[in-house]
């Protein structure tokens, strides 16, 4: 009897140690994964939100720096002959090929020597004068009267409006005719309120060349 007494004490033991190693070892293995869980960093809603805006922000500041360079572009230097208004005080570059002469008093034409239906009716005026608000409304009813049954519309390509670091204020606006498109203009430079007309033609239209001189206009 006492040794099966002894042998089932044994055999107890022997199970009870085994279930005890394998409890132990079951721990061991269950502690990495919860410490795996523990240090994986989860990103709160707020800090999703932070992220964003901070990304927002900087998109903002590199669209308005651009936008600020283009406004703020450096004159380019035209090729042409300076040539100086006889009843207005200002001058401008003239290209080859373009001729000015003054229409009537404080009006000046600058056309196409090979083309006189491609013309720039220019009209300045000091502060004294005119507000730059009076001559804008003065120059949409310009462009309206060329034609009554058109609409004027807003220009909006900017290889089409004077544009350069001293040329403020710029309006730019156009009217469809028969003859072609007649683009017109209302911009300020060194105190002097430029009101520019352009009667342009339907084939080998000379806009451009018109606005890059323009963009030369400056006081005497």
């Amino acid at each position: 009897m006492k040794k099966i007494y002894t042998m089932l004490t044994i055999f107890l033991l022997t199970v009870i140690l085994a279930a005890c190693g394998t409890s132990t070892t079951t721990e061991k293995h269950d502690k990495p994964e919860e410490t795996a869980t523990d240090n994986t960093q989860q990103t709160t809603p707020e800090e999703t939100e932070n992220i964003e805006t901070e990304t927002e922000t900087e998109t903002e500041t590199a669209t308005d720096t651009d936008s600020a360079q283009s406004a703020d572009s450096p004159e380019v230097v035209l090729e042409g002959t300076t040539t100086e208004s006889d009843s207005q005080n200002y001058s401008i570059t003239v290209v080859e090929g373009y001729e000015l002469t003054g229409e009537e008093p404080n009006k000046d034409l600058l056309f196409n020597q090979n083309n006189d239906l491609q013309s720039m009716r220019i009209e300045t005026f000091s502060a004294d004068e005119a507000t730059i608000e009076d001559v804008q409304e003065n120059l949409v009813t310009t462009l309206q009267a060329s034609n009554e049954s058109s609409t004027v519309t807003e220009i909006k390509d900017e290889n089409l409006i004077p544009t350069n670091e001293a040329i403020k204020n710029t309006s730019a606006h156009q009217i469809d005719t028969p003859e072609g498109k007649v683009s017109g203009y209302v911009f300020e430079r060194e105190g002097l309120i430029v009101k520019l007309t352009v009667f342009d033609t339907v084939e080998t239209p000379a806009l451009e060349t018109f606005v890059q001189m323009a963009e030369t206009i400056k006081i005497k």
